[in-house]
Formats: C-alpha cells, sequence, structure tokens
C-alpha cells in the first residue's frame, strides 16, 4: 500500500485526483468531436490531397449524419445512471463508483478502432457498433458526477466545499482544452488509432492511484492525521456513515431541491446551447472573420478557458465570505447562481440587441460571447454543490435526480435552435429566437433558485434521527444543532 507523507492533508489528494479524473472524464468522451475529423474520407481529400489510394481506403465513408449518431450517442446513455449511481455512491462508496465508471470507460476507449472498423467502412456502412460502444460510455459516466458529488459531503468541510468541489469539477473545462488540443497533436505524430489507445491507457494509470490513494470517507482513511480527521468533522453537518433508506416524498416535496433542479436544467440549457451552436453562429453569421477550423476553435475555446479559470476564483470568494461570515451559505449559493445564470442572459440580449445585418460589431460579439461563458463559472459555488449543503446523505441521489431532468435541455435546445435558423443560418435576426428564448429561460430560473434556494441541512436528511438517537449515538443532537444554526442563515 502507498502512503503518502504526514504532513499531507488527505483531502486535497482527492480533490487533485478527483481533478485529473475529471480530465480524462471529460477528455474520453469529447475527443472523438475532433478525432472523427481524421476517420472520415472526405476530411482525407481536403487536407490530404496526394495521399494513396491506400490510405485513403483506410478512412470511412461516414456522413454528416452518421457522425452526428456517434458523437450525440454518449449522451442518449449519460441520463441512465444519474440517479442509480448517486444512490450507489452513497450506498457503497464514490471512489468504487468512480473507479468502475471511468475504468470502464476507459476500457472503452480502447475499443473505438475496433468497434469502428466493425462496422464497415463503405458509403452505405452504418457504425453501429460505434454508436453502440458511445452509448455505453455515456451510461458509465453518467455515474461520475453524481458519484463524486456523494463523496465531496463526506469529505469537503463547509467553509472549504466550494473550492474543493469546483477544483474537482473543473476538470471538465480543463479536459476539453486538453481533449482538443493534445488530440490534434497526437493524430498527427501517431494517428487516429493510436491517440484512443494513448489517451484510454493513460486513464488506466490515473486509476491505479485513485484506488491506491483515495478513500470513501475520512474516518476510513488510514493514514489521515487527527488534525485533518477533526477539521473536516468540526466542518460537516450531520452526515451518517452507512446511507438510510431515501424519503423520495420528502425530496420531491421540498421547495430546495426543486430549486437546484431548475438550476440544473437552465445551467444545461444555456451551457449545451453554446458549446454546440457557437461554432456555427461565429462561422455563418460572421464568414469573412471565420473561414479556417483553426480560427473556430480558437475563439470557441477561450470563452471555456474563461469558465475555468472563473470558477476556480469564485469558489474561492465564496468559501471566504462563508467562512468570514459577511453572507450566509444560502446567500452565497444565491449569489453565484445568479450571477452564473442571469449574468450570460444578460450577455446574450446584448448580442440580440446590437448585432444586425448591417453592424455585426465582431469584437463586441467575441467580448460578450466569451464573458457570458466565463460567468457561468459561477455555478459551481452556487447550486451545483448545494445538494451538498441541503442533504448529504443523500448528495449523491439528488444529484442524480437533478442533473438526470437537467441534461434534457442538452438535446432539445439544439434542436430549438435549428429549426429558429434552418432557413438562413447566416442572418443574425433569426439567432434572435435562440438567444431570447435561452435569456428568458435563464432569468425566470434564476429568480426561481433565489425565492426557494436554502443553505440549512434540510429536516429530511436525518429522517431516521429519532430511532438512532434512543441507541445513545447522539445523532439526533446533532441535526437538530445543524438545523437550528441553519436556519438562522437561511434568509437573503
Amino acid at each position: 500500500m502507498i502512503r503518502c507523507p504526514g504532513f499531507v492533508q488527505q483531502r486535497y489528494v482527492l480533490v487533485f485526483l478527483g481533478f485529473i479524473g475529471f480530465i480524462f472524464n471529460y477528455c474520453l468522451r469529447v475527443n472523438i468531436n475532433l478525432i472523427i475529423t481524421s476517420m472520415v474520407k472526405e476530411n482525407s481529400i481536403e487536407l490530404n490531397s496526394t495521399d494513396t489510394q491506400d490510405n485513403y481506403s483506410d478512412l470511412f465513408d461516414w456522413d454528416s449524419k452518421d457522425r452526428n449518431d456517434i458523437i450525440s450517442a454518449f449522451f442518449y446513455g449519460y441520463i441512465v445512471l444519474q440517479v442509480p449511481g448517486g444512490r450507489m455512491a452513497e450506498l457503497i462508496g464514490g471512489k468504487r463508483v468512480q473507479a468502475i465508471a471511468m475504468g470502464l470507460t476507459a476500457a472503452l476507449t480502447l475499443l473505438i478502432p475496433t468497434a469502428a472498423n466493425l462496422g464497415g467502412k463503405g458509403k452505405n456502412d452504418y457504425p453501429y457498433y460505434l454508436v453502440a460502444l458511445r452509448v455505453f460510455m455515456g451510461i458509465c459516466e453518467g455515474a461520475t458526477f453524481p458519484g463524486i458529488t456523494s463523496m465531496m459531503a463526506r469529505w469537503a468541510p463547509l467553509s472549504e466545499r466550494a473550492r474543493m468541489t469546483t477544483f474537482i469539477m473543473a476538470g471538465s473545462q480543463a479536459g476539453t482544452l486538453v481533449g482538443f488540443f493534445l488530440s490534434g497533436l497526437m493524430i498527427d505524430a501517431f494517428g487516429w488509432e493510436n491517440t484512443f489507445y494513448i489517451e484510454g491507457g493513460c486513464c488506466f494509470v490515473w486509476l491505479a492511484f485513485w484506488i491506491l490513494l483515495v478513500y470513501d470517507t475520512p474516518e476510513q482513511h488510514p493514514f489521515i492525521s487527527k488534525q485533518e480527521l477533526d477539521h473536516i468533522k468540526a466542518g460537516l453537518p450531520s452526515t451518517d456513515k452507512v446511507s438510510p433508506p431515501v424519503p423520495w416524498m420528502s425530496i420531491v416535496m421540498s421547495p430546495p431541491f426543486w430549486a437546484i433542479l431548475v438550476a440544473n436544467f437552465s445551467n444545461n440549457w444555456g451551457f449545451h446551447l453554446l458549446m454546440t451552436e457557437l461554432p456555427q453562429y461565429l462561422s455563418e453569421v460572421f464568414k469573412d472573420e471565420f473561414s479556417d477550423s483553426s480560427t473556430i476553435g480558437l475563439w470557441t475555446s477561450l470563452p471555456y478557458l474563461g469558465m475555468w479559470i472563473s470558477s476556480l476564483v469564485f469558489a474561492s470568494i465564496c468559501d471566504v465570505i462563508i467562512k468570514k461570515k459577511w453572507v450566509t451559505t444560502a446567500t452565497a449559493r444565491k449569489i453565484f447562481n445568479t450571477l452564473s445564470q442571469s449574468g450570460p442572459a444578460t450577455c446574450l440580449l446584448i448580442i440580440t440587441f446590437s448585432v444586425s445585418v448591417e453592424n455585426t460589431m465582431l469584437t463586441l460579439t467575441l467580448g460578450l460571447f466569451i464573458l457570458c461563458v466565463t460567468l457561468q463559472g459561477g455555478l459551481y459555488s452556487g447550486w451545483m454543490v448545494n445538494s451538498q449543503d441541503i442533504a448529504p446523505n443523500f448528495a449523491g441521489t439528488i444529484y442524480g435526480i437533478t442533473n438526470g431532468i437537467g441534461n434534457i435541455p442538452g438535446f432539445v435546445a439544439p434542436k430549438i435552435a435549428g429549426i429558429l435558423v434552418n432557413e438562413d443560418p447566416t442572418d443574425p435576426t433569426r439567432w434572435k429566437g435562440v438567444w431570447i428564448t435561452t435569456a428568458s429561460i435563464s432569468f425566470v430560473c434564476s429568480i426561481f433558485y433565489i425565492i426557494f434556494g436554502a443553505g440549512n441541512t434540510q429536516p429530511w436528511n436525518n429522517i431516521d434521527a429519532t430511532n438512532t438517537d434512543s441507541q445513545g449515538d447522539g445523532r439526533q443532537s446533532k441535526a437538530k444543532q445543524d438545523e437550528e444554526g441553519n436556519n438562522q442563515t437561511v434568509v437573503v
């Protein structure tokens, strides 16, 4: 067994390895978006007209529909294990859930070249095996966000909760950047097949460290110092060692739960819409300025670099103002949630009423899009960490429910955008409906969260406390103290 030096804070080991794990999480899910351009014949014709017929025959004759099916298949599976994954993490531990989910995802990544070849390379061949494999990858990764949320409810003290959770989950943005940039370099150096092998293989290296160095709870960690253990326990609300039965009806009837669900839905609407439509918007409305893919790639990646940086800055500010008691936990969550939703909505409205056929205002548009996505970094300190506040015993389950429903816009928003702009995507007035719809949803959901969001542990988190208290474990008293103390800090 590997042992970290005694001075190492074990919760930071978890955070660092969690961050690396989420880099792989997103890298393995999005790398095919770029790699697929080197797998198809038409790309070979355009970029490598001197290729021999033998090299050309090694590529696939997939049309745009086939490629979209391959890329989007991931999200059909992604919804499946959101709720079961969160509940499994509460019952058997988030460490195991993360290890199994990412281990299977890495293994499936290694099988992508084989699955692609099994489907055939002709014009009439459909990539059934690859589409199915991508669905299974989505199913596996569906458990990861709820799983890590459950772990953070047991490892992250309130004064560090936003920073720890944000640093891990911000690996998503880092993974997107790494997945695109490094995949491009590796394709040129080693070929598209080896790119999958290298990235999938590297994930197994991370998995070994995760299994050896990470534990489900601080109490289970054999090398954690007493000082660190006491610090973590002092900053946590009442969390049972064994997760009690889920109080489904209490959850469904809880306004703070609905506040998280609505905020999740709104965030995913804007996030997925911009991720899928921004490249098309820039390439269609600003044809002269964005005539090559490298320029589009640069300007569509910069907003997510901004989001990565802002998420870490916002999380640090959030934890400081909570620790110093400048604002309540509930107020802090609402401030950053409002920033992550109403801020981008305002940017989109400015674009809507500034850009026209006569005046496209490129500089203003690019600046507002970067600011729009950058402000979304506040979500990690807002609704995303909030399930740990209101119900640490069921944080994984709540995140799974809200994220399962919240990912529906990932399919719906781009389809609606396509309908609205289909007649003439080069006309910026056609895009007004897209941006106004998104901004309206963001404003309404932001207000809903302000009204119904909470920062205190809900009574149903300790629904079995009455029975256990009679056995002398004192959890009922702890739950009441948490509730009474936090109830004083709910009002904005």
